[in-house]
This record gives C-alpha cells, structure tokens and sequence, in this order.
C-alpha cells in the first residue's frame, strides 16, 4: 500500500479524503501535537520516522477574513508552514500535492475563465500568501504539484466537519425564509467536494506545476444561486435570493478558472463537471446515505 500523509486530515476537506481512501492507501493522518507544520524539527522528525510516499498538504488557515486580521498567523501557517512541509517533502522524496487557492486571482481584470499562466496579483493576505507559498514550495521540492482549488460545498454528513458554503448558506436561508443577498460583480467555480476527493489519486502522477483545480463556471455568484434555486424541486428564487450590485466597486471580482492545463497533462482522466452540472448532480445523489 503506497503511504500517503494527510496534513490538515480533521479539516473539511483532510477528513473526506482520510475517509474516502484509507482502504486503498495508509493513510497518516496527524493531528497537531503530531506534526506542528509551523516547527520545522516536528516536521522533519514525523516524516524521517514515517516515509511517506505522498504528501497532500491541506492544512491551512483559509478564512480569508481571519488572515486579514491576523497576517502574522496566516504567514507562519500558510507560508512558512507549507515552506516546511516542502523541504521534508524533497528530503525523503515524497511527492507533495499542496492544495492552494482560486484567491490568488481576486486581482485580476481580465473576464471569462483564467489559465495559470496568467499573472496574479492577489488583493488579500490570504490570496498573497497562498501565491507565495505556491513559489516556494516548488522552488524547495521538485516534482510539486500546486492545485489552486476553488469555493467547495458539501452538506452535512456525520463525523466529518463543514464550514457554511454555497448550498447550506442557501438552505438555511429556504428553512428559515430569510433572505440571502449574492453578489452581481463576482464570477467564481463552485465545486462539490466529493469530485475533489476522487479526483485526488489522479494528481499524484502530474507533472511538476501549478494547476487549476475544480469546476469551471461562466456566471455571475447571484445567477449561479439562483439556477441552484429553481433546480430544488418546488422552490423559484423569488424574493428569496437578492442581488448585490454593490460589493466589488473597484472591479468585477473574477476567480473563474479554466482547467484545461490539468486536463490535457493527465490525458483526460482529470475532468471536473461545471459548476452547475456539479450542483444537478449533488441535487440528486448528495442525500444519499453516508
């Protein structure tokens, strides 16, 4: 069995892969006091006396908010913490999948879906960091690959954890008959979880790069929620869903990626559904017993 290490495996994405794949692969699932990213000693000590064969680093703050407030933090922990994590990686020859962000593109102005070939400038702490991390970690361990992964959404599902998202955010608004503002100026993939984590295993053979990773999506965040809305049987957006013509003044905020890079570099296996393809088909299969 190929050992693979999950940093981050209690977050919302590190629990779904321990639980999709600890039967295929040994999964290393550490917690904190185990493997203290931010202290490189902890870091190469845990990979010397376990060999891992793949690292896929997810442990991160990505509360872009949180960042804000706190730059010092986020830097320790999505820099200097994916720093450390890349040098291990190269010192026992582990293949590192490190798991960025769509927010490195909040700074661009150019319209319709963005390649990663494309020059960023991201606006954020978070976005900034991430961008960051993404250089160094392939400056440190050859071989890495970067998978700028978008906005993800599940429901929720028993032991494993879920941060408010597209689809519980328009839930509880239908539940609770308040309504949900989206904003008009903001263009952004929106993918469901479980096609990441499938997906994850096909990343492993990827060549050293940065790659796009999650659904494509050619609307605005209000159309996109209320297509979601009249895809819910009996529910129309009405009054329910309202547009913010007001958020993002400066420019159109547009993280909408293109992933035809990561399609054609794994010969096609690597293949997201759109946005709202991927949300049709969590409408009809997401309830389904865990």
């Amino acid at each position: 069995m190929k050992k693979i290490l999950v940093t981050g495996a209690s977050g919302f994405v590190g629990s779904r892969v321990v639980a999709r794949w600890r039967n295929e692969y040994k999964i290393l699932a550490p917690t904190h006091s185990e493997l203290d990213i931010t202290d490189y000693a902890s870091v190469s000590s845990y990979f010397v006396q376990n060999s891992p064969d793949v690292v896929v680093h997810l442990a991160a703050i990505s509360n872009t908010g949180y960042c804000e407030q706190n730059p010092d933090e986020s830097y320790r922990v999505n820099v200097e913490g994916a720093c450390n994590i890349a040098r291990a990686s190269a010192m026992c020859g582990a293949k590192l999948i490190f798991f960025s962000s769509d927010q490195v593109y909040n700074g661009n102005l150019e319209h319709g879906l963005l390649s990663e070939d494309m020059p960023v400038s991201p606006e954020n702490v978070y976005g900034r960091h991430k961008l960051e991390a993404e250089e160094r970690v392939l400056a440190f361990c050859p071989g890495a690959v970067v998978l700028r992964a978008t906005w993800m959404y599940d429901k929720q599902r028993y032991g494993m954890p879920v941060h408010a998202n597209f689809v519980l955010n328009i839930a509880k608004a239908v539940n609770e008959c308040t309504p949900l503002v989206f904003p008009v100026r903001e263009y952004r993939g929106i993918t469901w979880v479980r096609e990441v984590v499938e997906l994850l295993p096909l990343t492993f053979n990827l060549p050293m790069g940065v790659y796009n990773y999650g659904a494509e999506n050619d609307m605005n965040t209000y159309e996109t929620a209320c297509c979601y809305c009249e895809m819910l049987v009996g529910l129309h957006a009405g009054p329910l869903l309202q547009p913010d013509y007001n958020r993002f003044p400066e420019h159109v905020r547009n993280l909408s990626i293109s992933t035809d890079r990561i399609f054609r570099a794994s010969g096609g296996t690597i293949c997201f559904s759109n946005t709202m393809s991927g949300l049709r088909l969590f409408v009809e299969i997401g309830n389904e017993a865990d």
